[in-house]
């Protein structure tokens, strides 16, 4: 069956008109000219035409068979003679049971088929349908939670969701690329993309140097551990040992040589102030002899060496915390917190060593410090690490790039492995029963194909014109046509039309004849074929445009009953025509073939049955679709004009002289005259111009035309229109036509 029709760029259908919902049966209605007739050669050639498509169910090769005048024109006028109408004949009795039996067997098949073809379209709406659900979240996911990070690496991408999702398979099996956490990727990110971003210089080392000699004076702390104390074989040294006051001694040594009086010529006691013996004095100097001052030298180059290594490695990190850029400053708290360690180790034992200096008898032990400077130097390692990466990213950004967008990749197929792995696992499944459906399919389609091919062989042995020419000559003698019949020609493939006296009649038909006759060749046409070795069970779509041309009432109900004898048969399933396409522009044709039965009216809705209005504005054609038929009769539709908004301006002008000319004239009778004096002005020209085709012989008529409708004056016609029903006293008819209560 045919799903759907497209319509553009062909004859008035100049804008896209898409023809869907076709049910078995389709009525089109138009006026001769709204575009019916390029519908059906479109149907019948729609290759001709590169704008239109036609789209079949399931891609089944339906047989299209269409009537319309180019049918008469390649059948009629173009031969001399008809081709032959192949049907079954009678006496091959084993024959027609085997080719039943076929028929059978293929309408099981095919059934079977159907099923087969809906199932793999469920699959497909549940792979389309996965895939879907698939590709929004890998959009909600990997898109949009990421796309104001990485704005430049989704170019390309923003306005296909499909692509972004299939680019994730993709990646799914080809990645290889380290994993990086977020924070890492943005940093990355920004170095490739941001221009403003300059190299870093790389963080200066601590002094090795420095460090070893602080090593080693750490390591050789003797003097701090030795008590400095004067010689003990001195008489005083008893007392200053009792007393252990060596270093308040010491100390007071200091003043004692400062404290001597050039009166007394002899040293004072800075403490009892009295005057005091060389010999004393002599004692203090032996007490205090080279040995001690030795020491307390040592003392004070331990002390000097230290604090000028301390100091050089504080200014390195005070140089250190000054330093400004991202590396440094996202671990600026944590380094200051190490050297804070540090500096206050170095303080305290800077008091020590006062200590030791102020009391060079006290034994004492500085804190290592040293060991701070491994902990410290593997942080500006890591520092140092990540600057080296910085500058190698800036210096090499194009391989660069490259890399990061493959990490960013990763990065999204991680956020979404779940969903990814569950996705694939749904379509093998999918993908697995399709192929088997397929796989199914494509078997029965091969026993389908071998039975056509064994009935065709089988019809080939029975096969005749002959049934075709008597069915076609009871027809004609039937209803009348017995001046013409149809006779066989020698090689037994052709009719020829001819008079009772055997002389060739395909020339002094006339148009009725002609049409009737073409018809019923038609109409036999579809249950046969032209070549023995088509199918004659083939199912076929049948499309029928305007067949009552010229023909009379009795013949047109004659051409009306055999139609609804084959809409009959594909309502109830029981014809090789599986869908029939109707076009008319005859009100009366159409009543009678749209008439279903005494007990079902064609106003009720049926899932088989379409309807539609080909209606043609501007010169453009379109469509209405109704799912009940929509036409009353020709005067009826006459009021329909009237009724609709988007009507052409022309169209309502000869609407409503048409209305006028049939209601007036032939139902109520009209005086012209008294009828215009009613009216006044612009008013008068209107209605004068509507009512011209009451006198036709009217030597004014083609004045009358001269006032015509436009956009602009439309409502003042129709309002003229209404006044005329009114001033005639006819309104009750005008209020019943357009639907108003009286």
């Amino acid at each position: 069956m045919i799903k759907e029709i497209k319509l553009n760029n062909v004859a008035t259908f100049t804008e896209d008109v898409i023809i869907n919902d076709l049910k078995k049966i389709n009525f089109f209605f138009g006026a001769n000219g709204s575009g019916k007739t390029t519908i059906s050669k479109v149907i019948a050639n729609p290759g001709n035409y590169n704008q239109c498509e036609l789209t079949l169910e399931n891609n089944n090769k339906n047989k299209i068979i269409v009537f319309n005048e180019e049918f008469i024109q390649n059948y009629f006028y173009t031969k001399d003679l008809l081709n032959g109408i192949y049907t079954i004949g009678e006496g091959a009795k084993d024959i027609e049971e085997k080719i039943t039996q076929k028929v059978q067997e293929k309408k099981t098949l095919q059934h079977q088929l159907d099923n087969l073809k809906l199932t793999k379209k469920q699959k497909e709406n549940e792979q389309t349908d996965s895939f879907g659900k698939f590709k929004e979240k890998c959009w909600e996911i990997g898109y949009l939670k990421l796309e104001s990070y990485f704005s430049n690496f989704f170019t390309g991408y923003r306005n296909s969701k499909k692509n972004f999702a299939d680019k994730l398979l993709e990646e799914y099996n080809s990645n290889k690329s380290d994993l990086l956490d977020l924070e890492q990727l943005k940093e990355k990110y920004n170095l490739i993309y941001d221009e403003t971003i300059q190299r870093i210089d790389l963080i200066t080392e601590i002094s090795k140097s420095d460090i070893e000699k602080l090593q080693s004076i750490e390591i050789n702390q003797t003097i701090l551990n030795t008590a400095i104390i004067g010689k003990k074989d001195v008489d005083i040294a008893k007392m200053i040992e009792k007393l252990h006051n060596h270093d308040w001694v010491k100390k007071g040594k200091e003043y004692y040589d400062q404290n001597y009086n050039d009166t007394e010529k002899a040293y004072i006691c800075p403490f009892c102030q009295q005057k005091t013996s060389d010999e004393f004095r002599k004692q203090l100097e032996d007490y205090f002899d080279e040995s001690y001052n030795q020491q307390i030298n040592e003392l004070k180059e331990f002390k000097g060496k230290y604090e000028t290594l301390t100091k050089s490695i504080k200014n390195y990190f005070e140089t250190l915390l000054t330093l400004d850029h991202k590396y440094i400053n996202t671990q600026k708290n944590q380094l200051q917190d190490k050297i804070k360690i540090f500096v206050s180790t170095i303080n305290n034992n800077f008091q020590i060593l006062e200590k030791k200096e102020n009391n060079p008898s006290e034994k004492l032990t500085i804190e290592n410090v040293s060991n701070y400077f491994d902990e410290i130097s593997k942080f500006i390692d890591e520092i140092n690490k990540k600057i080296k990466n910085h500058n190698d990213i800036i210096e090499n950004k194009s391989k660069e790039k490259s890399s990061l967008e493959s990490q960013i990749w990763k990065y999204i197929v991680e956020q979404l492995k779940n969903e990814i792995e569950n996705y694939n696992k749904n379509k093998t499944d999918i993908e697995k029963a399709l192929n088997n459906l397929i796989s199914q399919i494509t078997e029965k389609e091969n026993k389908i194909n071998g039975i056509d091919i064994e009935v065709s062989e089988l019809e080939k042995q029975i096969k005749s014109v002959k049934p075709t020419i008597d069915s076609i000559n009871k027809i004609l003698e039937s209803f009348g046509f017995k001046g013409f019949k149809l006779k066989s020609t020698d090689d037994g493939k052709h009719y020829q039309i001819v008079r009772n006296d055997g002389t060739d009649a395909k020339k002094t038909l006339s148009e009725g004849e002609r049409n009737f006759l073409v018809f019923i060749y038609f109409y036999n046409l579809i249950y046969g074929v032209e070549n023995p070795d088509e199918n004659i069970n083939q199912d076929k779509i049948l499309i029928i445009d305007d067949p009552v041309s010229s023909l009379d009432s009795e013949v047109l109900f004659i051409v009306s009953t055999l139609i609804k004898n084959i809409l009959d048969k594909v309502r109830g399933n029981k014809d090789s025509v599986k869908q029939m396409l109707i076009f008319t522009h005859n009100a009366y044709f159409f009543k009678e073939i749209t008439f279903i039965s005494s007990r079902e009216s064609c106003y009720n809705k049926r899932n088989d049955t379409m309807y539609y209005i080909v209606r043609k504005k501007d010169n453009i054609s379109f469509l209405d679709k109704y799912d009940t038929c929509p036409i009353k009769t020709s005067y009826q539709l006459l009021w329909d004009d009237i009724k609709r908004e988007n009507i052409d301006c022309v169209s309502i002008q000869n609407s409503m002289r048409r209305i006028i000319e049939f209601y007036f004239k032939f139902l109520a009778g009209i005086n012209e005259n008294e009828l215009l004096e009613k009216f006044e002005g612009e008013d008068k020209n209107i209605c004068k111009s509507l009512i011209a085709f009451i006198n036709a012989g009217s030597h004014e008529i083609i004045d009358d035309f001269n006032v015509t409708i436009t956009n602009d004056n439309l409502n003042k016609f129709k309002e003229n229109f209404k006044k005329i029903f009114e001033v005639t006293q006819h309104l009750a008819h005008y209020d019943m036509m357009m639907n108003k209560e009286s």
